[in-house]
């Protein structure tokens, strides 16, 4: 990614510092646009095109920042805000910095110990092995609910990564308790493993939050069990577990992914297991193709996804794309892509809208700076 630096002097930033400080020091203005055109062949039972914006990747801007403070140890924060490109609107009404903002200490003897609204170990560990990390958000897994889509904001959390051992590092977070549902109101624990050796990348991570707030029929077409009603609730638990890998054969990338998440909402509970397989091919230096399928259930309910994405660099922080994604939904469920906008209709907690199944079409564009 090409970014836009600025080299700022600690007297630029506080009026503070000296020479020297300023030249060890910088902040670093980035961010992701992205636009685009969407087919569905089946929202809310009918066939419609979409303008929509963050498909690929949630557009974003942020504020990275480091400074040398000696002894191999340097200062770091992000401040990162969501926006719709088409409104103009943050993502998090009255939230400036909606994705994160955190403060901390990085030392490559004794790690990194960071303070703020943080992701958790899914989105640092495992999200580099699913299909959305390429294809965007119609390839996330039912919900998001495995945050592998970064949709998990955690406020108040504390976060520390060990240094890398020959290629082996692991991670802790505890949060405290939020007043923002999008984080949850109860405490969040968490812990991620991941190994990387050539070719050979692996990950592990596990997420615990209470009290969190969710949105079940827009979220993924479901009610999660046949006793609740069609709108949001707040579950007293979710906790997710997951593993995945990835493997490089020349300009092949094969990668495999698990995780399963269990629901505790009132008197009932349930698990939602999923697997994931999918392949990356770098076809030229500037075309990219991937294919994948996942499929996930929760009870009765089931859900299978099919996705095709091929990417065209135009630059080296600009490009073209066009993908196909089917969704088919089963057991009561209803066929919603992650932030497709449907509102489908339950009767005793199952899908009596039209269709099983749909599909999105893409082409979008995407820039980075």
């Amino acid at each position: 990614m090409k970014k836009f630096a600025l080299s700022l002097g600690a007297s630029a930033v506080l009026g503070l510092c000296s020479p020297i400080a300023s030249a060890q020091s910088s902040v670093t203005l980035y961010g992701i646009i992205d636009a685009g055109i969407t087919y569905f062949s089946n929202l809310n039972g009918h066939k419609t095109f979409v303008a929509n914006d963050g498909s690929i990747q949630s557009n974003r801007w942020g504020l990275r920042g480091v400074e040398d403070i000696g002894g191999g140890t340097h200062v770091i924060f992000d401040l990162e805000n969501g926006f719709n490109l088409y409104t103009g609107t943050m993502v998090q009404s009255g939230v400036l910095f909606s994705r994160q903002a955190w403060l901390g200490f990085d030392n490559p003897t004794y790690g990194r110990f960071t303070l703020g609204k943080q992701y958790d170990f899914f989105w640092d560990n495992l999200t580099q092995f699913a299909m959305g990390q390429v294809a965007g958000q119609y390839s996330w897994h039912p919900g998001d609910f495995d945050h592998l889509a970064g949709t998990l904001h955690i406020n108040n959390a504390i976060k520390y990564t060990s240094p890398n051992y020959a290629g082996l590092q692991a991670g802790a977070l505890y949060a405290f308790p939020s007043q923002s549902v999008s984080a949850g109101t109860g405490r969040v624990i968490a812990f991620g493993l991941r190994y990387s050796n050539g070719p050979l990348n692996l990950g592990a991570a596990y997420t615990d939050t209470h009290n969190l707030g969710l949105n079940g029929p827009s979220q993924a077409g479901t009610t999660f069990f046949p006793d609740l009603p069609a709108t949001p609730v707040l579950a007293n638990s979710v906790s997710s577990i997951g593993v995945g890998g990835s493997y490089r054969f020349g300009t092949s990338l094969t990668r495999l992914l698990f995780t399963d998440t269990h629901f505790r909402i009132g008197r009932d509970n349930g698990s939602m297991p999923t697997y994931e397989v999918n392949e990356v091919l770098q076809l030229t230096p500037a075309t990219t193709l991937m294919g994948g399928y996942w499929y996930s259930k929760l009870g009765s309910q089931k859900w299978q996804n099919g996705t095709l994405i091929l990417d065209y660099a135009l630059s080296k922080r600009t490009d073209v794309y066009t993908s196909a994604t089917y969704l088919r939904a089963s057991g009561g469920a209803a066929p919603v892509f992650l932030g497709g906008g449907a509102a489908p209709v339950f009767t005793n907690g199952m899908y009596v809208g039209t269709g099983s199944s749909s599909t999105a079409v893409r082409v979008g564009m995407r820039t980075l700076f």
